[in-house]
């Protein structure tokens, strides 16, 4: 089955690419199977872990990440539906010819190349997918040349970010700021521990600099402290599970690492100033 589409928010058409806003559900024990001829990137806005799974052709399971992309013309299939969900996607949609105009050199997709697509880490691509997002939800004044504009720039950055060349770097500063690239490296490191919020020392070993270093840097770039992130990380996760799914207090935080699920509604509240009870309410 294809997922299925709850509510569209936003949609606009133009020669070559569709944008759309929309709610995808699916139910427990539900399989996704698709191939379209078009390429689509979806953006999860709200980031969250998903039950289902991209089921590669290995056997091997490749989570699913807040943004991803579906070359054209690839089969996907996905783990069955641990529970029934529903999701917010933006989606951009790219018709085949359109897409090869922009990266006409490249036509075959390999099994690590799909698991990069499924769970891409790219702050640009996700900032321009939020711009879109806003675009297609309330137009304004040269709606269509804003979209049309951004879709080129979300295609070329989809290229460059599989023509790059993947070996970590380590990470440094300047004047003791990170760059834009350095810091969209912490960020989606952060983001993409779906189960915990990584600890300072993590952090400094993925980026190959010590934690004194990790720590000042970070609030002179930002004007956080690295601390103050990871918590709005964690309560924005915390928020996409509560809306999103019905799985228990319980689950949830096991899923974020608290010790027990009166742990995560003390600090939900103190954080958001509503229980975590009270939030799914209100966002259903």
């Amino acid at each position: 089955m294809v997922a299925r589409t709850t509510n569209v928010t936003g949609e606009m058409n133009l020669p070559g690419i569709n944008v759309q806003v929309l709610d995808y559900r699916w139910d427990i024990d539900e399989r996704i199977s698709e191939c379209t001829d078009d390429f689509i990137l979806r953006y999860r806005p709200h980031p969250g872990r998903v039950s289902v799974a991209a089921r590669m052709k290995s056997g091997k399971v490749q989570d699913y990440g807040p943004l991803m992309f579906f070359p054209a013309h690839t089969q996907t299939e996905t783990t069955p539906a641990k529970i029934s969900e529903r999701t917010r996607n933006v989606i951009c949609r790219f018709a085949d010819d359109w897409f090869q105009r922009i990266w006409p050199d490249r036509h075959d997709w390999t099994a690590n190349d799909l698991e990069r697509c499924y769970n891409m880490h790219n702050f640009r691509i996700e900032h321009a997918m939020q711009r879109l997002s806003s675009e297609v939800i309330s137009p304004g004044f040269g709606g269509d040349l804003m979209v049309e504009s951004l879709a080129n720039l979300v295609a070329v950055e989809i290229a460059r970010h599989f023509r790059e060349r993947s070996s970590p770097k380590r990470i440094r500063t300047f004047e003791g700021q990170f760059s834009g690239r350095e810091l969209t490296s912490i960020y989606d490191y952060i983001d993409s521990t779906t189960n915990r919020c990584p600890t300072t020392e993590e952090i400094s070993r993925q980026c190959g600099i010590s934690s004194a270093h990790l720590r000042r840097s970070f609030k002179k770039t930002t004007g956080l402290t690295l601390h103050e992130y990871v918590a709005r990380a964690r309560l924005s996760k915390a928020q996409t599970i509560l809306a999103e799914t019905d799985l228990p207090l319980k689950e949830v935080a096991y899923r974020l690492g608290f010790t027990s699920s009166s742990t995560f509604s003390s600090t939900f509240r103190k954080d958001s100033g509503e229980t975590p009870s009270g939030y799914r309410q209100r966002m259903r």
